[in-house]
């Protein structure tokens, strides 16, 4: 039996009216190219994030408009979302990717170069506490049984952050996979399925550019189809990859592999597939209410917000803009 049709028409309404908020690449490349703070916050669109900043124009006034505009989205999504799963699939990325930042400063003995991003389900605070005590019991169920995967895989490739980082994106995929699946939505789904197949082409590609040995690299495709075939051509030159990619359907993992093999550059090929999974998104902008618009709204704004505060923090310590613009993060992937 198909999931009943959630009814998204208040949450849309809402979100409709916010869609001004939303930055496009223009005002974004304005932001970054503000000659100072002050400016950057004045040509911030109307938005809690903005009042918030505006109050304080310091790093900690910065953390509070984050704070305030993601606690503010929770509240509203817990109050009025007629679907969990949206919640999950919003957050979860981003509870993955501040325990990964956390923990590899950690283990690496320094702050990590990568910024905290939004808040997801668990807070900043605690994943700094538990990984001070290196305790993370209190974690959510799923992320904690992530974790002890990428534990596995850290411990058995002699403490190798790499697999374990492989590892811990490797889990967050399959547990969004899982999400998506639940949310009874065929074109959620398509689009979950090919973010991770991006992901896996990309660090096969990545990680043989950089000769790393398959032992690490496996951590990082656990449970993708055709495990032993990868392994097999992972460890061939790479023109030869072609003969493993025959009875493939035309997909973006193909195309990434395919393209690589012949020796096109691979920033060209994945800047490609991601720009066919991202248009693939802005089209829901067009939808009726919908998990789908609603995904594409939440998904562009906290990446609105991880941006801002990059961006804000650079002019803050007075960063080449350059280098700001290189942190500006893809918006789905």
């Amino acid at each position: 039996m198909s999931k009943p049709k959630a009814d998204f028409n208040f949450v849309y309404g809402v979100f409709k009216s916010r869609e001004r908020e939303i930055l496009d690449d223009s005002r974004v490349d304005a932001l970054v190219s503000s000659h100072s703070i002050e400016d950057a916050v004045a040509g911030l669109p109307e938005s809690p994030f903005a009042t918030e900043v505006s109050k304080n124009m310091s790093e900690e006034g910065i953390d509070s408009a984050v704070n305030v505009e993601t606690r503010l989205i929770s509240d509203f999504l817990e109050l009025n979302s007629p679907s969990k799963e949206l919640s999950l699939l919003v957050y979860l990325p981003w509870d993955y990717f501040n325990l990964k930042v956390a923990i590899l400063s950690k283990l690496k003995g320094k702050e990590d170069d990568t910024l905290f991003g939004p808040e997801g389900f668990v807070s900043i605070k605690d994943l700094k506490s538990y990984t001070e005590e290196m305790d993370f019991i209190m974690l959510p169920q799923d992320i904690y049984d992530s974790l002890q995967e990428a534990w596995i895989a850290y411990y058995e490739e002699n403490k190798n952050t790499q697999a374990f980082e492989f590892a811990l994106d490797r889990q967050k995929n399959l547990h969004l996979l899982r999400v998506a699946e639940e949310t009874g939505s065929k074109e959620i789904l398509n689009f979950i399925r090919e973010t991770v197949d991006i992901k896996v082409a990309e660090l096969l590609v990545r990680s043989k550019n950089a000769s790393l040995e398959w032992n690490v690299v496996r951590w990082g495709i656990k449970e993708y189809p055709g495990y032993l075939r990868w392994e097999e051509m992972y460890n061939n030159d790479s023109p030869e990859w072609v003969n493993y990619l025959e009875g493939l359907r035309d997909t973006s993992f193909r195309r990434i592999l395919e393209g690589f093999a012949k020796g096109e550059d691979i920033g060209e090929l994945l800047a490609r597939e991601k720009t066919i999974l991202g248009e693939m998104v802005e089209k829901w902008k067009y939808n009726s209410p919908s998990i789908e618009y609603s995904y594409y709204f939440l998904t562009r704004k906290l990446a609105d917000i991880y941006n801002l505060r990059m961006i804000l923090l650079g002019k803050l310590k007075n960063l080449d803009n350059e280098l700001i613009r290189k942190r500006i993060i893809n918006v789905y992937l």
